[in-house]
């Protein structure tokens, strides 16, 4: 049975730092970018976990009103999305705040441009001509957009007509690709990799595809960004079963220091990610 995208830590992407900061930016712009600058570059994980419902809340507080702008409820939607994929395991869970992630990511996007109201009811033809005339400055809204579309998918994987939409969802972050490929640290490639990995190929799968998605995020990224490698080694060498790779690409990530400016966080997770997928290799293979 299909399993898609199981996006456990495409995530903690500036959209959710910058979110934390957003919240606050009409106290002060430099406590923002501080606040911001501070979670990016923290060490330890399980705080950022512990702290970030404080700050779902408040947004939530602020998202739900009416009046709220687009730009707020896309803060909502990439602070909800980002948190139901990092750091909650129970699919009762997950599938409820991935779905309001979602419900804020139609409703702010909506707000932004017409363009991006009721495009999931769109029929394929309408559907793919708005999102190719997407204008370049709406693009970062077409991602968060898409972003939220996945995560709603993945914890909706038993509900066909949510399946059904992957395909939409894919053609957004190509997008995105099209405009500019480095945003949230090749974010998109990123997504896109996992998409054509999440099929063995004797089902349809692309594990060249994703190959080349996963390559070209190491490239953009000079290597700094260890999720990467980790879905790399996740993704598509546990899909293909080479092991070889597998063990090159998590030991590459053990080996390598964690700090860079932005990415500190992440690779932390991603070091301790790569330690378990390390420890259940042989399992996995043999």
């Amino acid at each position: 049975m299909l399993r898609v995208l199981h996006i456990s830590m495409l995530l903690l992407s500036l959209a959710l730092l910058s979110s934390c900061g957003a919240i606050i930016s009409n106290q002060t712009e430099k406590l923002s970018d501080n606040l911001s600058a501070t979670i990016l570059n923290f060490e330890d994980p399980e705080t950022v976990k512990t702290a970030t419902p404080t700050f779902l809340i408040l947004i939530d507080s602020i998202a739900n009103q009416d009046s709220a702008s687009g730009k707020t409820q896309m803060v909502a939607a990439q602070m909800y999305g980002s948190f139901a994929g990092a750091f909650v395991t129970e699919p009762k869970r997950q599938r409820l705040l991935s779905n309001k992630a979602w419900g804020y990511a139609q409703s702010g996007s909506c707000k932004i441009d017409t363009l991006f109201c009721d495009l999931p009811q769109l029929d394929n033809k309408r559907f793919n001509s708005i999102v190719s005339d997407i204008p370049d400055k709406h693009l970062d809204t077409a991602y968060a957009y898409a972003v939220a579309w996945l995560a709603y998918i993945q914890t909706n994987s038993n509900d066909w007509t949510a399946l059904a939409q992957l395909a939409r969802a894919q053609v957004m972050l190509e997008r995105v690709v099209e405009y500019d490929e480095t945003i949230d640290n090749a974010g998109p490639h990123l997504y896109l990799g996992a998409i054509a990995a999440s099929l063995p190929p004797s089902l349809g799968g692309k594990p060249e595809q994703a190959k080349y998605h996963f390559d070209r995020a190491i490239m953009l990224t000079e290597g700094k960004s260890l999720l990467i490698k980790v879905e790399y080694a996740r993704r598509y060498a546990r899909g293909i079963f080479d092991k070889s790779l597998h063990h090159q690409l998590l030991s590459d990530v053990l080996q390598s220091p964690i700090k860079y400016d932005g990415l500190t966080l992440m690779n932390a997770w991603a070091q301790a990610e790569a330690e378990r997928l390390l420890a259940t290799e042989d399992d996995y293979f043999d």
